[in-house]
């Protein structure tokens, strides 16, 4: 199994005319799916495969790379809208956002994992930008969750997928455009599943140590998953004791069997938190690498804002998160992180 080994210079096949529309190299098709959902389908010479979704939030749903699935798929076939919860409306995809009201069981009169994967995005549009040697898809777009006697939080979302390597980046401008502050939870819910994901696969995250939601089952760790079985649980862990000392920390997905290893990045300043969600029952079987701002789980959730940091009338914070595919090193010795 493997997909493009070779990066893919569009600039170049423009320049040459060997390809004579940008359209021939990165695509993007808007297309209504099955129930009415709006998809933007972009499609990189090189790079990716991306479903956009605009009635959540802008965020992804299956992501192709090479013929290969990246993404995740619930076991859920369709969303049966309104008035279910998260166990059922939850697709999964690449990227689900959870926040800005809420991430982690219901709290108040927020659902779980709170509003934004459901939530219609506005001013929705699409170019292409040229660099010197890729095209770039730009999608962008606003989420409004706001109320009028309430908070007022904007999402300003730009997602950018490039040409000749195989990554998409997520961009996130969030405002308090209210008069009150905020406290404004985040979570970028990442799903990773098979072929990449295998048994024997491991998560490397930069960070020494880890605590779970519930007690740990016994063989099991939270950066790998067993083969599917009936009955195995979820475990949820929150990784703590950062060793990263740069700009931005990243987890890498290891052992895939396909010659590369997957990466997700993001901003240690306004994501300095990280949990994985580890389920390998049978035809559910998931690895999830989920940057945060805020506690999913534990005593820090009883405060008026959740543990979450507050937002301030006219701040706003720059944030997001990139997944993207590289050349793995080769045979490596087994990580022992977190006291294996």
């Amino acid at each position: 199994m493997s997909g493009p080994t070779d990066p893919v210079d569009a600039a170049a096949l423009l320049d040459s005319g060997m390809v004579s529309l940008p359209d021939a190299v990165a695509s993007v098709d808007e297309v209504t799916r099955a129930g009415g959902e709006r998809v933007l389908v972009v499609r990189a010479a090189g790079g990716l495969a991306v479903d956009v979704l605009p009635d959540r939030g802008l965020d992804l749903g299956p992501v192709w790379w090479g013929g290969v699935p990246v993404a995740w798929r619930s076991p859920n076939p369709v969303d049966p809208g309104p008035g279910w919860g998260w166990e059922e409306r939850f697709r999964g995809g690449l990227l689900a956002t959870c926040g800005p009201d809420n991430i982690g069981e219901p709290r108040g009169a927020s659902g779980q994992h709170g509003t934004h994967h459901l939530t219609s995005a506005y001013e929705v549009r699409w170019w292409r930008e040229r660099t010197a040697s890729a095209l770039e898809v730009h999608v962008s777009g606003s989420v409004a969750h706001t109320s009028l006697g309430g908070a007022r939080i904007i999402v300003e979302r730009h997602v950018v997928v490039p040409t000749g390597t195989p990554w998409v980046h997520v961009r996130d401008v969030v405002r308090n455009v209210g008069d009150r502050p905020v406290g404004v939870p985040l979570l970028y819910h990442v799903n990773l599943g098979a072929p990449l994901l295998r048994p024997g696969a491991r998560l490397r995250v930069p960070y020494r140590d880890h605590v779970t939601r519930e007690p740990l089952p016994a063989g099991r760790h939270p950066l790998e998953l067993p083969s599917p079985a009936v009955g195995l649980e979820p475990v949820v862990a929150e990784h703590r004791g950062p060793t990263t000392t740069g700009e931005r920390a990243s987890a890498v997905l290891t052992g895939t069997g396909a010659g590369v290893e997957v990466v997700v990045e993001w901003p240690v300043a306004t994501l300095p938190r990280l949990n994985t969600w580890a389920w390998p029952a049978e035809r559910a079987w998931v690895l999830g690498v989920e940057p945060s701002n805020a506690p999913l789980f534990g005593p820090e959730r009883d405060g008026w804002a959740a543990g979450a940091p507050v937002l301030e009338p006219g701040a706003e914070w720059q944030t997001g998160v990139s997944v993207g595919l590289r050349p793995a090193p080769g045979d490596e010795p087994r990580q022992e992180e977190q006291g294996r």
